[in-house]
């Protein structure tokens, strides 16, 4: 029986050696999946014209401009020639530019109220910047005159314990105490 399993498991070593056809199957795996990634294509959604989308980022205009460009727009609207087509190829670029998710700035109201905001804001961030500075200001000569109060403190306290040193040393222990004066200075 020991010879028989030994036999068997000979034949399955031996078997795996010498089957030729494992290292090229996979080989031919790889090359059918490159092929079928080459074929492969992944779409995307266009959006108006190719020109538009391959340009950079145009700079913020100002909302200004953007008034100026929207009041246009509405004297072009209310133009009785062309009025039409105005409105019609306008609407059809602004519903196609809110698509892609660009912002349209038509609206004179809301562009009027907006700058408004803004100046609104401006005003405000100024007077909170004045009031920043003014108590900076404030700070800096408060913190001055306690700094110089203090150093006249201490130089009236350093100017003390020299008098209170010199006194100490001009009353003598042991003797009548300070002099102040010869003793018979005062009989003739």
């Amino acid at each position: 029986m020991k010879v028989v399993l030994q036999k068997k498991r000979k034949r399955e070593s031996g078997s795996e050696e010498k089957r030729p056809g494992i290292g090229t199957s996979l080989e031919r795996v790889e090359k059918d999946a490159e092929e079928a990634t080459k074929e492969l294509k992944f779409s995307h959604v266009k959006m108006g014209n190719e020109e538009e989308h391959g340009k950079k980022k145009k700079r913020k205009v100002s909302k200004l401009k953007e008034l100026e460009k929207a009041k246009e727009l509405e004297e072009a609207k209310k133009d009785p020639d062309k009025g039409g087509l105005v409105s019609k190829k306008h609407s059809w670029k602004a519903a196609t530019s809110r698509a892609a998710g660009i912002k349209v700035h038509d609206d004179p109201k809301l562009l009027k109220q907006s700058l408004k905001k803004d100046s609104k804001k401006h005003q405000k961030n100024t007077e909170k910047w004045k009031e920043r500075v003014e108590t900076q200001l404030k700070m800096k000569a408060e913190k001055q005159q306690k700094r110089s109060r203090n150093i006249a403190d201490r130089i009236e306290q350093k100017k003390m314990r020299r008098i209170e040193k010199r006194e100490r040393k001009l009353t003598r222990p042991g003797f009548e105490g300070r002099k102040e004066g010869y003793i018979n200075e005062g009989l003739t």
